[in-house]
């Protein structure tokens, strides 16, 4: 892992191109660049020299370099493919050269599209950044919009809060109709808004409207709330309204101590639910979103997990594929289009491991920005998690 490590530092302090030195029949080459957190210059000194020991490694750095794992191994496809394409590694948190020099350094190298794996407090810097040079960076990670407008240089392929509460609200009406939902809440920024988005629409609805009864739940479910809300021998539907996983293990919890004597229970949530353990929940239907849903039983995914752990000795996380999937994706897309970015983002072709439906978003006719509007829904119960339509 060490001597890994070193050849992705050399690769990104030097910021040198990592593709596969062909050239296609058009002649044309293409350009990528990948920004991912590793936090080299904490790894290593400046004289090369790595900081931890041979059993030590810097946690920091796990999942930007599980992403940059991914980006590896899907250069290495593009290779095999004959794919002619240059992609640039820089790491967004080099402390040496802040994310604006890397960008400017990227658009003099004449990059056509940036996949960045990012945080929150990036995105304003990154939207403006791909406004300014007029270079498309796809966020590959971060469920915000981070306020952009007028920028059809900026995609966000984690679907925004309001995307998860509108398409979470359509699904529970087509699958759900007639029946009654007791929507559990409390007071917060997130929470408040959830529950004006299935306000809004349900009012606006108006006949086929469904039947939700809000309770705002600080901690625990009381038993008069209890007695209102279950009844035996009748299924229930409950929708958790808040991405605070604490919140929702804690009501989850006591649901699951109900469902022995109220049953069947389903209870819907967050796609934060990605990171809960379901063995605790026994009884409970649970269902849940994901963008990024990936079963690993095609052929690509078994093929990386075993190659991954071979070679890392572990086992691939979701930010491996994701990493792989983009890269591969968008660098396809980029030879195949010809460099046309804006013709090729909602292009359903070169897909891998999991559905992309990005579509532009507009307040007053014009392109905000760019969204992945695709959601998977899960469901699970007795130990087994499926994709449900």
């Amino acid at each position: 892992m060490k001597q890994f490590f070193l050849l992705v530092f050399l690769l990104v302090t030097g910021l040198l191109p990592v593709a596969a030195q062909v050239t296609g029949a058009a002649g044309n080459r293409h350009k990528l660049a990948v920004f991912t957190p590793l936090y080299l210059d904490n790894a290593f000194g400046p004289d090369g020299s790595y900081n931890y020991d041979n059993r030590s490694f810097p946690k920091a750095s796990i999942p930007g370099l599980e992403f940059y794992h991914g980006v590896s191994m899907a250069i290495d496809s593009l290779n095999a493919q004959n794919i002619p394409l240059d992609v640039y590694i820089y790491d967004s948190k080099s402390s040496r050269q802040n994310i604006e020099s890397q960008f400017n350094k990227a658009a003099t190298d004449g990059v056509e599209l940036i996949i960045a794996y990012c945080s929150l407090n990036e995105l304003g810097t990154l939207a403006k950044l791909a406004a300014s040079k007029k270079i498309t960076v796809i966020n590959a990670t971060v469920p915000n919009d981070g306020n952009v407008r007028n920028n059809p240089y900026f995609v966000v392929l984690n679907p925004t809060l309001p995307t998860q509460g509108e398409q979470i609200y359509a699904y529970l009406k087509k699958n759900y109709p007639g029946q009654q939902i007791t929507y559990l809440t409390r007071k917060g920024a997130s929470e408040n808004y959830l529950r004006s988005v299935f306000e809004t629409l349900n009012k606006a609805d108006r006949s086929t409207a469904m039947h939700i009864k809000f309770v705002e739940v600080r901690d625990t479910l009381s038993q008069a709330q209890v007695a209102a809300n279950l009844v035996k021998g009748r299924s229930s539907l409950f929708v958790i309204g808040s991405l605070d996983n604490n919140y929702a293990d804690r009501l989850l919890t006591q649901l699951a101590r109900f469902g022995k004597t109220y049953s069947p229970i389903t209870v819907m949530g967050m796609p934060t639910w990605d990171n809960l353990d379901f063995s605790k929940y026994k009884g409970l239907s649970l269902i849940y979103s994901n963008p990024f849903y990936n079963p690993r039983t095609d052929v690509a995914s078994r093929n990386i997990s075993t190659y991954y752990s071979s070679k890392m000795f572990a086992r691939p996380s979701d930010l491996v594929f994701r990493g792989f999937g983009l890269v591969y994706r968008f660098g396809h897309l980029l030879d195949q289009y010809n460099g046309n970015v804006p013709g090729m983002l909602e292009s359903n072709q070169f897909r891998i491991f999991y559905d992309l439906d990005i579509e532009p978003v507009s307040k007053e006719n014009k392109i905000d920005y760019y969204e992945n509007k695709k959601l998977y829904f899960l469901k699970y119960f007795n130990g087994s998690l499926q994709e449900i339509k």
